[in-house]
């Protein structure tokens, strides 16, 4: 009575590893899908961050063509404002 009363109290523990076993094996799916996941967003956000960093240096090189067309035409108009004085 005591072998068997030792077999099912042995049957219960591997039944209770093997649901635990399950539980992380399925969390451990998750983990992984959510690291994908991440990993995928990550990738977008740095081709967006690219994206966004390019548009800004073309934004500062029309910004420095717009000062230097205005500073062309301040000096213009002095030097016609010279020749007409």
């Amino acid at each position: 009575m005591n072998q068997r009363t030792a077999l099912e109290e042995l049957d219960i523990k591997i039944t209770l590893l093997l649901e635990r076993y399950e539980a992380l094996k399925e969390e451990n799916r998750k983990l992984e899908e959510a690291i994908t996941i991440n990993r995928e967003t990550e990738a977008e956000l740095r081709k967006e961050i690219l994206k966004l960093r390019e548009e800004e240096e073309l934004k500062e090189l029309e910004i420095e063509d717009i000062a230097k067309k205005i500073s062309q035409a301040l000096e213009e108009n002095r030097e016609f404002q010279q020749i007409s004085a």
